[in-house]
């Protein structure tokens, strides 16, 4: 929209620091509206329960019941085979239950742990209610979606061999993100970023690496050169 109306460009500052203090988003509300620290919640949501990752018999699932939409609680407990629990005073509304998290939490680990994930994935999607396996790397890297979506590439290093890694998740129409090669060698590009940043003709970074001054590429032993 800026450059739309102003038609100037402008320079962005972003820092690392920044970044995680906008990533604690829930954790910084919850902070400043009532005081209190917030502790490490594992993989539970501060305010909604059941949302959370759940044991299976051969595995792991993640559950997401919608805060405040009670007939998921009541479907997700019958298909647990936990109706007394819909009208437990401990446990009738999503706030009551995230108070309570510690005594619901066992109920529903040991009934989970019954059925496979897949019986429960299959069991609850029906319902609409929010569900999917908590996939191990090699299980998620190996899912159809990953491969139609080209999210797995390889580039062969000339040290390391072929090396297989995740590609970008940048998909511009125009100019899709790829990965266009391997980490250059230490000074591999020495010379090439010199002469198009600097103007230094090849012959001054040679006299510049003789001197110890820059690494270029079949220079010393980078580990010579970074404890001298």
């Amino acid at each position: 929209r800026e450059r739309d109306l102003s038609g100037m460009g402008q320079s962005v500052d972003i820092s690392m620091l920044d970044c995680q203090i906008s990533i604690l988003e829930n954790a910084v509300a919850r902070y400043f509206s009532t005081g209190k620290e917030p502790g490490p919640l594992g993989t539970r949501h501060p305010s909604a329960t059941p949302f959370q990752a759940f044991p299976t018999a051969d595995g792991w699932m993640v559950v997401a019941l919608s805060w405040g939409v009670d007939n998921q609680w009541e479907l997700f407990c019958a298909e647990l085979g936990l109706p007394e629990l819909v009208g437990d005073p401990r446990f009738d509304t999503s706030f009551k239950r995230t108070e309570n998290h510690a005594e619901l939490e066992p109920l529903l680990f040991e009934a989970t742990r019954r059925q496979p994930t897949s019986h429960w994935v299959t069991t609850l999607e029906q319902y609409n209610i929010p569900i999917g396996p908590l996939n191990t790397i090699g299980q998620a890297v190996q899912q159809e979606q990953i491969a139609a979506r080209e999210m797995i590439t390889t580039v062969h290093h000339p040290v390391a061999g072929d090396v297989t890694m995740a590609a970008s998740p940048l998909r511009l129409s125009r100019t899709p993100g790829r990965v266009y090669g391997y980490a250059p060698l230490f000074g591999q590009d020495t010379c090439a970023v010199l002469d198009e940043w600097l103007g230094i003709t090849a012959e001054q970074t040679a006299a510049l690496a003789e001197s110890g001054v820059v690494l270029t590429e079949g220079g010393p032993d980078i580990g010579a050169y970074l404890s001298a």
